[in-house]
């Protein structure tokens, strides 16, 4: 009676396919084709002018807001119709953090592209194992 043996390769090809591979396919999904409008500032947490100094500036009539809020040329109204300068704390902003999400997302799917690669080639060499043995007279 000849035993047959279980081929390692084939198995941990097979199941790391089946594991990695589904952790870089829903990678690769999130980055190109998920919800790129979750990723705002939550409103309760909104950053004030001078924390978002290197990732927003606004422009009003080719003067940046910074310097409209330094000279006091912005104004506001009041609920009783009172005029008031705009001052820096009046401004809050909220970010869409999509870029850095993103970009983390994606260096996670080269982490597991490389061993989804990994596993898809054992998966590859255990079946030309399986295949040869077959072909072998007994």
């Amino acid at each position: 009676m000849i035993k047959k043996q279980i081929n390692t390769l084939l198995w941990i090809g097979l199941i790391g396919t089946l594991i990695v591979g589904t952790s870089f396919i829903t990678d690769i999904y999130r980055a190109f084709w998920g919800d790129r409008s979750i990723w705002w500032t939550h409103q309760a947490m909104r950053l004030p002018l001078e924390e978002t100094r290197d990732n927003l500036e606004i422009y009003i009539g080719g003067e940046t807001l910074r310097k409209h809020l330094s000279d006091r040329t912005l104004f506001s109204v009041d609920k009783n119709g009172k005029q008031y300068p705009i001052v820096s704390k009046d401004i809050t902003v909220r970010l869409n953090n999509w870029d850095k999400t993103k970009a983390s997302i994606l260096t996670n799917t080269t982490i597991s592209g490389f061993a989804f690669g990994v596993a898809i080639t054992l998966l590859m060499m255990g079946l030309i194992q399986v295949f040869q043995y077959r072909k072998k007279p007994c």
